[in-house]
């Protein structure tokens, strides 16, 4: 069953008449995913500023298991990728915050964010949840998860995407070569947490 608490801490789920779709898959990419690989992909940012990237992957869970990880904002800092602090709050006039601090190589400067999400289910077990920049340091920092039934409903493909314009005073082509150099981790942090998240159930709930 999925853990609804965790969906609802950050924004109650809405339903969209408009499907949730993953991306277009070459043979050669979905071959990649069908042997345990990751696919990265260099995207277009806002404006050419700043980095946009994806990476997908395939977990070995279903849609519900997996999308509840993506969005357990409180434990980012848990298991994400050079994220240090996470938290979810309430801010009057805005609703439910995610903030996030990360923290990146030496000279560079460490990054936060305070962010907004929507959490779309359409049909069931297609997920989306998308994240807007409210404020940090950031001129923008902007994406979505997309997590979605694989074969036969027992693994499933996870998207990330992001769209980012760090304020630091680093050349774009150095932030966007970091930036996809860290890619392929946020997939296997995915995959190791969803394995630690099921070694944490007890009784019937572990078997199924």
């Amino acid at each position: 069953m999925r853990p609804a608490a965790v969906l609802l801490a950050l924004v109650a789920t809405t339903s969209f008449a408009e499907p949730v779709v993953g991306p277009q898959l070459t043979e050669a990419e979905q071959k990649k995913l069908a042997e345990g690989g990751i696919v990265t992909r260099e995207t277009k940012p806002t404006d050419n500023k700043g980095v946009g990237a994806m990476a997908i992957g395939v977990v070995d869970a279903t849609s519900d298991e997996t999308f509840a990880v993506v969005c357990d904002c409180q434990r980012f800092w848990q298991f994400m990728p050079r994220t240090k602090k996470s938290w979810v709050k309430e801010e009057p006039g805005i609703g439910t915050i995610c903030h996030v601090e990360l923290s990146l190589p030496f000279p560079l400067p460490d990054l936060w964010s305070d962010s907004t999400s929507i959490i779309r289910e359409e049909p069931k077990g297609h997920y989306y949840r998308g994240w807007k920049l409210v404020r940090g340091t950031y001129h923008r920092n902007d994406g979505y998860w997309m997590v979605l039934p694989w074969g036969d409903g027992r693994k499933s493909m996870v998207v990330y995407s992001i769209d980012s314009d760090p304020k630091m005073a680093v050349p774009d082509p150095l932030i966007r070569m970091g930036q996809a150099g860290s890619l392929p981790e946020v997939v296997s942090q995915i995959r190791k947490r969803v394995v630690w998240m099921r070694s944490q159930q007890t009784g019937p709930a572990a078997s199924k």
